[in-house]
This record gives structure tokens, sequence and C-alpha cells, in this order.
């Protein structure tokens, strides 16, 4: 299993939601290889040889990497906050340069057809309340992960929202301790 962890740092609601997700890995005897994009000094910015809508499909080794690590795993724990209605620039970056052209997808007279295969579990906090998000934004920064990035690429995804976290409270932490499991619960079964 793969945690991508696109976070700039490991306090709040989102550390929390990590640390409960290694906590459950290890007391199912879990392995997994955390992706900490900040930490790893991940360079979002797409170079103009990998963009391949524009004939261009460099694939530098980082990437490289990145996709044979991807290709080895079918479980994916996601974590992120949602801000402005959608991923941090660098988990936005991380797939518009690693699921790439003919790794994740590819075209099939004219229509896509995904590549990749396993399960995904999405998990983002949001200061909105959740209810909110889901109904006046329609859960936007989710929708973009779980249906028309991992979903779009083959990945059979569930999200999960975190809503009103503002403050890091006890109620927090708990309702993070509830939604934990149950989003781990769906990605190993």
């Amino acid at each position: 299993m793969i945690i991508i962890y696109a976070h700039p740092n490991k306090e709040g609601h989102c550390g929390h939601v990590l640390q409960k997700a290694q906590e459950v890995c290890a007391a199912r005897n879990v392995p997994y290889t955390l992706l900490d994009l900040y930490e790893m000094g991940y360079d979002p910015v797409m170079k103009p040889g990998e963009h391949y809508t524009s004939g261009h499909r460099d694939i530098g080794p980082d990437t490289a990497k990145l996709q044979e690590l991807i290709k080895a795993n079918d479980r994916f724990l996601i974590i992120y906050p949602t801000w402005w209605n959608g991923t941090p620039a660098i988990l936005k970056g991380f797939f518009d340069r690693t699921f790439t052209s003919h790794f994740a997808f590819r075209y099939v007279n004219g229509i896509p057809r995904g590549l990749l295969s396993g399960k995904a579990a999405v998990i983002t906090t949001t200061g909105g309340h959740a209810i909110l998000e889901k109904v006046l934004l329609g859960s936007r920064s989710l929708k973009v992960v779980v249906r028309d990035t991992l979903r779009f690429c083959g990945i059979k995804a569930e999200g999960y929202m975190i809503g009103s976290a503002t403050q890091f409270t006890e109620k927090q932490k708990r309702k993070i301790e509830r939604i934990v499991p149950r989003a781990l619960d769906h990605l190993l079964a």
C-alpha cells in the first residue's frame, strides 16, 4: 500500500489522519510506503518535455521511480487538505507529472481507458461543514481526485471528507478516529 500525504506539516487534522492510518496499518500488519510530498521536496511543476498533449513524453528518473512504485501497488491512501475547493498544488502536480498518458490511461478510438488498477481511499479535510461542502459545492475537491483522476485512470476510489476542520479539537480527533478505520476497511477489503 502507498500512503500519499500532501500537507506541509504533520500537526492538526491531516497529521492526525496520517497518524491514525499508520496506527491502523501497524495493528493490522499492513505494510505501506509513505510518500510525504512536502518532506520529499517533490517538484510539482511539469517540465515542457513532459507535456504529452504537445507531443512530448519525457519521463524523468524521479517520475519513473514513482510510476514503478505505483505499478507495484494496488492500494492507495491519499490524505490532503481542501484548499480553495481543490487539492494543494503539490498533489495536483504529482497527478499531472506521474499519472501520464500511456502509463495511467490512454485513448482508444477517442475514448479514455484507465491503465491502472486497484483501490484508493481519499481523505480530505476542509474548513467548511461537510454537509455544506457536499450540498452547496458538490464535494468538488473529492470529485476531482476520486472520479476525475483516479477512476479515470482505472482505480476504484472512495472519498471521505472531514469537515469543520478549523480548530483541532477532541471532537475532531474522535471524528478522524472513526473515519480512518472505515476508509481503510474499504481499502483493504
